[in-house]
């Protein structure tokens, strides 16, 4: 059973930027959580992910997990644009690719997306409608 949530913990313009994921992908959006250092929403979870977990309770625990280590990305984030590649003035996303499905972050300095997509779907063309989205504001 799939499920939503109203968006509400960042200042992203949250229900347009996953219209434009979801008008981008060739396949399904299976997750979209918009989060801050503090706080997390997921906004969207379909069916598949949902059947990963005993009930939904176990899924918003196994999501709180994740959460919790959010604090590494936005020093990753930092340590990226301030040690390694001082060059760079920001990290637009990370992706991790793994045998069933790909995770994305996206980046908008202390806020951020979550999103599981299928395996083989393209990220950067979803990073740019995101990104259209913001630059719209």
């Amino acid at each position: 059973m799939s499920g939503s949530n109203t968006p509400g913990c960042t200042s992203l313009d949250t229900p347009a930027m996953q219209e434009a994921v979801e008008g981008t992908i060739d396949g399904t959006l299976r997750s979209f959580v918009e989060f801050d250092s503090d706080n997390f929403t997921v906004v969207h979870y379909d069916d598949r992910t949902r059947s990963f977990y005993d009930d939904e309770a176990h899924m918003m625990e196994h999501f709180e997990e994740i959460h919790s280590y959010v604090h590494i990305d936005f020093t990753e984030v930092d340590f990226f644009t301030e040690r390694l590649f001082p060059i760079t003035d920001h990290v637009r996303y990370f992706a991790t690719s793994f045998d069933v499905f790909t995770l994305l972050r996206v980046y908008f300095d202390d806020e951020g997306l979550f999103l599981a997509l299928d395996r083989d779907e393209p990220v950067e063309p979803v990073v740019e409608a995101i990104e259209a989205v913001h630059g719209s504001r």
